[in-house]
């Protein structure tokens, strides 16, 4: 009997989506190297698909300030190497 991650590997759609979960933890890590501190515990890695990535904000009030700094994270994002052309915040309720 095969064993979970044997079946994920071999599993085209699960296999895709854990490298596009381990590829938002990575643009996660660029982009928390370049925000204050104080917006770290709010900022988590959402879905990336189709050249967008969403990053998660848990605080209503850094949503704006993520906004205002969209620019400089995707360039970050880009200048690793990262197939990444948008960025979406978007608010998380958890």
């Amino acid at each position: 009997m095969p064993t979970v991650l044997q079946a994920i590997a071999e599993s085209n759609t699960l296999s895709g989506l854990l490298a596009r979960m381990a590829l938002s933890k990575v643009c996660l890590d660029i982009v928390l190297k370049r925000l204050p501190l104080g917006l770290h515990t709010s900022v988590t890695a959402g879905p990336l698909a189709d050249g967008e990535w969403c990053i998660l904000i848990s605080n209503a009030s850094a949503v704006a300030k993520l906004k205002q700094l969209e620019p400089m994270m995707l360039a970050a994002i880009q200048a690793q190497g990262i197939d990444v052309q948008s960025i979406r915040v978007k608010r998380s309720y958890h």
